[in-house]
């Protein structure tokens, strides 16, 4: 028997043990970002659904706890971002009809030095993956800057919690055979930027997602990808910032019984200003690894473990969680 039919019986007869009803969140992206200190200024949304929402509306809350390590230095510019933060988002959608949603997430920052440095260390032993800067910090400390030719454009060093900025995106299933949908992406900017909650302007992109299901002729797998393009005003934190940045996301799912589907996404972006600097400078690439777990026919938890590949490119880690519920 080939694998390929091996994974396609298995997936058959586990998936026959639970017939809850499955969500539109099934083969729905994990809601990972790119979430930097600096990035997460700006609207670089996160991987965007193919499906829409069955129900009229959906609440939900996400908690992600961010850990950042990185120093760099040359001629003109340092930056160094040594901290944890942590980022609370109620979010809610509505389904204007069938082909039209709107979703809107407001989220509660936390920047500090945090706890976790001494458990990603060994996370990172135990699979061997790269440290990038992480060796050269102190553990548990907060640092968040960034000079350009002497001058400071940011320095945080104490913890701050604040409203971050408001996030708003308007999607749209496209009238074709291929089930493709286009979502607008449109950032307010409610946060205070001395704070580093916002970069104090507005940001609008596009992107185009797109969902393949039967992947392989397999009933149990999916695929889906999306491409972006997102104009980001002009912000007071970094110097030569390009104001156009494109992301480009793939995702592979696997239901592997009928309430768990497991999920593995790769997530790229282009650089953010005119810099050597890695962090700011540098395309990024990030892994997102989880899975959602359907709790009843209308909630569905989302776990997930988010890894810098290209080091020192973007947040070093990200833990992820997310419950939402439709009505």
């Amino acid at each position: 028997m080939t694998a390929k039919k091996l994974i396609g019986s298995l997936s058959i007869i586990i998936a026959s043990i639970h017939s809850t009803a499955a969500l539109s969140s099934q083969y729905s992206p994990l809601p990972s970002r790119f979430s930097s200190p600096i990035e997460g200024l700006f609207n670089i949304p996160s991987f965007s659904e193919t499906e829409l929402q069955d129900k009229s509306g959906k609440f939900g809350i996400r908690v992600e706890a961010i850990s950042s390590a990185v120093t760099m230095t040359n001629a003109q510019e340092a930056v160094r971002f040594d901290g944890e933060t942590w980022r609370a988002t109620p979010l809610w959608s509505y389904k204007i009809s069938d082909e039209w949603q709107a979703s809107f997430e407001l989220p509660i920052i936390h920047h500090s030095s945090g706890f976790l440095d001494n458990s990603i260390d060994k996370f990172h032993e135990t699979f061997q993956l790269r440290d990038g800067s992480r060796d050269d910090f102190d553990r548990n400390e907060l640092v968040y800057g960034y000079s350009n030719q002497g001058n400071t454009d940011y320095l945080l060093t104490s913890s701050e919690t604040d409203i971050g900025d408001l996030r708003v995106k308007l999607s749209h299933s496209l009238p074709f055979e291929a089930p493709l949908a286009l979502h607008v992406h449109l950032k307010a900017p409610t946060g205070d930027e001395k704070s580093l909650m916002s970069s104090g302007s507005w940001d609008a992109g596009l992107s185009l997602s797109y969902l393949k299901k039967d992947l392989l002729s397999i009933p149990s797998l999916a695929a889906s990808l999306e491409f972006g393009e997102h104009y980001l005003s002009n912000s007071d934190q970094i110097r030569n910032q390009n104001n156009w940045l494109t992301t480009l996301n793939g995702g592979l799912f696997w239901n592997v019984i009928k309430p768990v589907t497991l999920k593995g996404q790769l997530e790229a972006r282009t650089a953010l200003a005119d810099s050597e600097l890695e962090p700011i400078g540098g395309e990024a690439l990030q892994i997102t690894l989880g899975l959602s777990w359907q709790t009843s026919s209308e909630s569905v938890w989302d776990f997930a473990l988010v890894e810098d590949i290209k080091t020192d490119s973007t947040s070093d880690v990200t833990f992820l969680a997310q419950w939402s519920t439709e009505y």
